[in-house]
């Protein structure tokens, strides 16, 4: 849309006359930034919400697209205080670009350079360059991530609205938790989370700003295994994401709801919410994220049985142009390509591809993922009669189970798997059995193996 709402469109908008996609891209605009369209709307704000009523009863106007939470919800932010200005997302957006181009990073910023960053143009630069650092560096996401808080924390009452610096503090609380998650400190990123909703209740209402911290509480709701509760949330963040507008983070949110919903053992309501997940995101806003939701898919075709569509989607996706760079993300698309070809019994190729993938884990000190192929790969040997090949790698595998000094019951799954190789009586379902398990402990870390 035009910088600006054409004249009239506030009226026409409020009274639900527009079409729904330009309804939407006008509630973007207004939710995200714009200070001269918030105040036009202002006045106007009796269509929307009566200034007495604040319930579930409270009038929307006729034919309205937005249900009576979203238009209080708007209320609430027209009627408090706008955004930050345009003039301080260009300074983000130079920022930005000063910091990417800087080989020092903050350090090598002059005084004046600095200055410019000052309020909440630095807080909002240090999330983003955070969120850039979740898959090279989660240390140092984590460290922007707690500059971005102190920052925060540290906004001039002077120069912005309480409001708006309770927004701003949940969303760097809220990327704070989450650069915790990610470094596994899921104390910590609990105790964020909850400071994070704290501020969100002293706020202006914003949706998105909403939306986003409940997307990332949902992540670690999903490290803690409460995955049904994951899954609601995610739900509900769809839903918020759906009504501003934003099809992308709409989607992505499916995107996760997908893959929670397969560790709950249903792959095939997974793979359609993977799907459906898919086709909303956009790929010049996160490509990277295109790449994974297509990495998922493929795996839970393999494990829907879709062997030849998975095979055809693999080959037709670029994921291994496009992952070029990436050993480890390579190395678990030759997993996948291992499972395909044993699944369509092609035992030869499954059993070069598995080996490949298994080498890539083991020398990147990955000797979980390594075992879990290696299990693969025992089931495709035992297909093909070599015992012996089954008794050493159970032997390798639990040595490097012992001295990783993974946890015990894992070592029992491979202590069994062990002995029964070694008596030439392992089975495929015996190994399957094992691989279902470890797969499972991942997440259930209090399960206790049981021998068939």
């Amino acid at each position: 849309m035009s910088d600006h709402l054409a004249a009239g469109e506030a009226e026409r908008f409020l009274r639900g006359e527009l079409s729904r996609p330009k309804a939407k891209e006008v509630l973007r605009h207004l939710l995200e930034r714009c200070e001269m369209c918030a105040e036009r709307l202002g006045p106007l704000l009796p269509l929307i919400l009566a200034p007495e009523k604040t319930g579930a009863d409270a009038p929307v106007a006729a034919g309205n697209h937005y249900d009576a939470p979203i238009a209080r919800a708007l209320a609430a932010v027209l009627s408090r205080r706008p955004q930050p200005r345009k003039l301080e997302w260009t300074r983000v957006e130079q920022g930005l670009d000063l910091l990417r181009s800087t080989p020092r990073g903050l350090a090598g910023l002059s005084d004046d350079e600095a200055k410019d960053l000052r309020g909440w143009p630095f807080v909002e630069v240090l999330l983003q360059l955070s969120f850039e650092e979740r898959y090279r560096n989660p240390e140092e996401m984590l460290r922007l991530a707690l500059l971005a808080k102190t920052a925060a924390e540290n906004l001039d009452p002077e120069t912005y609205d309480a409001l708006l610096i309770a927004d701003h503090q949940a969303r760097a609380w809220a990327e704070l938790g989450n650069a915790h998650r990610v470094n596994d400190e899921r104390g910590e990123a609990e105790a964020a989370f909850d400071i994070a909703e704290e501020r969100l209740r002293q706020g202006t209402g914003n949706l998105l700003l909403l939306a986003r911290v409940a997307d990332l509480r949902a992540s670690l709701l999903n490290d803690q295994n409460r995955l049904s509760d994951a899954c609601e949330l995610l739900s509900g963040v769809c839903e918020l994401y759906r009504k501003v507008g934003d099809d992308h983070l709409a989607g992505r949110a499916l995107v996760s709801k997908g893959i929670y919903t397969n560790y709950e053992g249903n792959p095939q309501e997974a793979l359609r919410l993977l799907r459906q997940g898919r086709k909303l995101l956009d790929p010049e806003r996160d490509p990277r994220l295109v790449l994974s939701a297509t990495q998922s898919i493929l795996e839970v075709m393999v494990q829907c049985g879709e062997l030849r569509e998975a095979a055809e989607t693999l080959m037709e996706s670029g994921l291994r142009q496009a992952l070029a760079g990436e050993p480890l993300s390579l190395a678990k698309l030759r997993w996948v390509d291992g499972q395909i070809f044993a699944g369509l019994k092609k035992p030869a190729r499954a059993e070069t591809a598995l080996r490949e993938a298994r080498a890539v884990f083991l020398a990147h000190n990955q000797g979980y993922n390594a075992a879990l192929v290696g299990l693969d790969l025992a089931d495709v040997w035992l297909e093909r009669g070599k015992n012996a090949e089954v008794s050493e790698l159970a032997a390798e595998m639990l040595a490097t189970f012992r001295r990783l000094g993974i946890q015990r019951e894992a070592v029992r799954a491979l202590d069994d798997l062990n002995r029964a190789a070694q008596k030439k009586r392992a089975t495929p379902r015996m190994v399957r059995h094992v691989s279902r398990f470890l797969k499972r402990l991942e997440r259930e870390p209090q399960l206790r193996f049981v021998a068939l």
